[in-house]
């Protein structure tokens, strides 16, 4: 659990961050530009988001994976993954474009808002770099840099709205700011003397494309359910009722950033420990199930009580429904905790194709659902399939588990005793943890 909180430390400020001043930024946005052109440019976001699912190639979990198991290739692996992302950054691009223009061919602020927010897909290839940093739990290289350009960038949009800026203006405000981010990150890794372009390697690039080709397929499914969503509600319904939904649905997402943080800095702690020790590699991710159940449920329970008054707080009048909507999409965060555990488990046991599975019956009870219930009951009804296609994703993580462990784990999940004996030494790793980084700090002007 220390080695845990060392390497999640700075993901987790990131993530920090973005949750708290992120959504604060967001929700004075959502008021100022009103539900209807909140929800054009999630609609914008959500396809783009998809398209550019496609562009990561599967290759976030496969590089880091590789490049902790053969570090001696690292130039030519993340040289290949970067060309690999901008080629089909490009692509995506293009494919989105097409689509806006299909779908809204006499809508122009669509057209805009879909075409700036793509060009976000293609800077989006240059997070390449974070693979190898995670790889060496080197993350604060990049942390560091990413989260002050943020905060900067939050405090422009914030100066935007009260200077009445326009929805064009938070659009070329968000495209520049990840323009700086990567333009930092690509000076921070190249400074080192690091090879670039002409580490690209075709071999290498076959390479990744054969080990990553399921995951891609996976990545674009899960966010293609977990966006659809808001591109059938657009097609079914308003654009007011997305933005309602979109404002709910970013406060019960932002927890996702919490699994997410955990995965990232274990992965390459658990490859290393399946090798040496198997006993002790099944224990932490039973361990990991059983917190990620418990947490999650706490956070369901405490944000469904809350959900009217915080959408009130944060939307204002404008966005009514958004406290409904929040109550049911919160739910959504017990089975997403398990599965992002239960697929991380499955890529370490090299098992990439159940996650793909898992992924397709997860879709087509989102598309199922939401066709059934857009049309009645709007975004309530996007929430509750929500909830029920992350059910079922979960559901067939465990049913297709080759290993038969994940049944194991999930029945000892459910003891309450054991999960507060788990509780205990994240607190004790917790205090360790900030004990060690003070005495850092305070030691830090005597050596020099």
């Amino acid at each position: 659990m220390y080695k845990i909180f060392k390497n999640s430390g700075w993901l987790l400020a990131d993530k920090l961050a973005r949750l708290f001043l992120g959504l604060i930024t967001m929700a004075m946005i959502a008021r100022h530009i009103g539900p209807e052109l909140f929800g054009i440019w999630n609609f914008a976001i959500a396809l783009t988001t998809i398209a550019g699912s496609f562009s990561v190639l599967g290759l976030d979990k496969v590089v880091v994976k590789e490049v902790v198991s053969y570090p001696e290739r690292q130039d030519r692996i993340i040289a290949s993954a970067l060309a690999m992302r901008l080629a089909a950054g490009f692509a995506a691009f293009i494919l989105c474009l097409g689509i806006v223009t299909v779908m809204k061919p006499h809508a122009t602020v669509y057209l805009y808002c879909t075409a700036i927010t793509a060009i976000n897909i293609i800077l989006q290839s240059f997070e390449v770099f974070d693979y190898c940093y995670q790889a060496k739990n080197e993350v604060q290289k990049v942390i560091i840099p990413r989260v002050t350009v943020f905060i900067f960038f939050c405090l422009l949009k914030m100066t935007a709205v009260y200077m009445n800026g326009t929805l064009l203006t938070f659009l070329w405000l968000t495209l520049v700011e990840l323009l700086f981010t990567c333009v930092v990150i690509l000076f921070r890794y190249l400074e080192n003397g690091r090879a670039l372009f002409r580490a690209v390697n075709g071999a290498e690039i076959k390479y990744l494309f054969l080990h990553s080709w399921p995951l891609m397929f996976t990545g674009v499914l899960v966010l293609l359910y977990m966006k659809s969503d808001q591109l059938m509600l657009d097609t079914f319904g308003s654009s007011v009722q997305l933005g309602e939904y979109a404002a709910a649905a970013r406060i019960s997402e932002l927890w996702y950033a919490i699994p997410t943080v955990i995965a990232t800095a274990l992965l390459p702690g658990l490859v290393r420990k399946r090798e040496e020790h198997m006993e002790e590699y099944r224990q932490a991710i039973e361990r990991w199930l059983r917190l990620s159940f418990w947490l999650s449920v706490l956070i369901a329970v405490s944000i469904s009580f809350m959900a009217g008054r915080l959408t009130a707080i944060l939307y204002g009048v404008q966005y009514p429904q958004s406290g409904l909507i929040l109550a049911i999409h919160i739910w959504a965060n017990i089975p997403v905790f398990l599965c992002v555990a239960i697929m991380q488990y499955q890529i370490v046991e090299g098992a990439y194709n159940i996650n793909l599975y898992a992924t397709i019956a997860g879709i087509i009870v989102n598309l199922a659902v939401n066709l059934l219930l857009i049309p009645h009951t709007g975004g309530a009804g996007a929430a509750i399939a929500t909830v029920v296609s992350y059910i079922a994703v979960c559901s067939t993580l465990i049913v297709l588990d080759r290993t038969g462990q994940i049944r194991f784990f999930m029945l000892r999940m459910l003891m309450p005793s054991r999960a507060l004996q788990d509780a205990r030494q994240v607190l004790d790793a917790l205090r360790d943890y900030t004990e060690n980084l003070l005495s850092v700090i305070r030691e830090k002007p005597l050596t020099k």
